[in-house]
């Protein structure tokens, strides 16, 4: 009986796309760790009675403390491309609030309202909470200075914008507290858990069927 040529590339594929599977799996695992630690810390935020308390219990948190009342604005305000229910922009104003190690003055962007892409405004905060503000992502598109029209946080030409120091704004934005933010509550941790079985069954399952055809490839 002439000997079955074993399955070089058959078995390279295999190998491959086990890898890929395995780490896709292993990916929405660490995912699910990372949205239940966020989770925890947005529901033990408590309370902060100023904007200045709110800003400095950040830290390296996602979430501040929920902070309350009105909001002492004036001045430019710049338009952040954003979604509340619909999308729209969010009006952002400055406001001054000290460093919390050095105590020197410094400006941080807060909302003040939700306009409609139409020009409606349809909300006006009055709860809030701190976040770091927001990063380009890869299809995120560019910020439009001349028209007002921002889509990530750019502190020189928001500085520029506002008529501020750019060093004296911080990263950080408040911004309306109306609940977990959607990519929390949306996409929470069981639908990650879900995904990585999933990963991991496909990967078992290509397991069974390369041990199979290997199986009837001796006989």
């Amino acid at each position: 009986m002439t000997p079955t040529r074993f399955p070089i590339w058959l078995t390279v594929f295999t190998i491959a796309s086990l890898a890929i599977l395995l780490s896709l799996g292993t990916w929405q695992m660490q995912r699910m760790a990372w949205k239940s630690t966020l989770i925890d810390q947005y529901e033990a935020r408590g309370e902060a009675d100023s904007f200045q308390a709110a800003v400095c219990a950040l830290g390296d948190s996602q979430f501040s403390p929920r902070v309350s009342g009105p909001a002492p604005l004036s001045g430019q305000e710049l338009r952040l491309y954003a979604l509340r229910g619909q999308p729209g922009w969010v009006r952002l104003g400055s406001l001054r609030v000290a460093d919390c190690e050095t105590g020197k003055q410094r400006f941080i962007l807060i909302e003040s309202a939700f306009e409609t892409l139409e020009g409606e405004r349809v909300s006006r905060p009055r709860v809030w909470r701190a976040e770091p503000a927001v990063t380009a992502g890869l299809f995120t598109p560019g910020n439009e200075a001349d028209t007002n029209q921002w889509y990530s946080f750019d502190r020189i030409e928001m500085a520029r914008a506002l008529d501020i120091d750019p060093d004296q704004l911080l990263p950080v934005w408040i911004r309306e507290d109306s609940g977990m933010p959607a990519s929390l509550s949306q996409t929470p941790p069981s639908k990650h858990f879900g995904y990585a079985l999933t990963w991991f069954g496909l990967a078992l399952a290509l397991m069974a069927v390369y041990a199979a055809m290997l199986f009837k490839r001796r006989q």
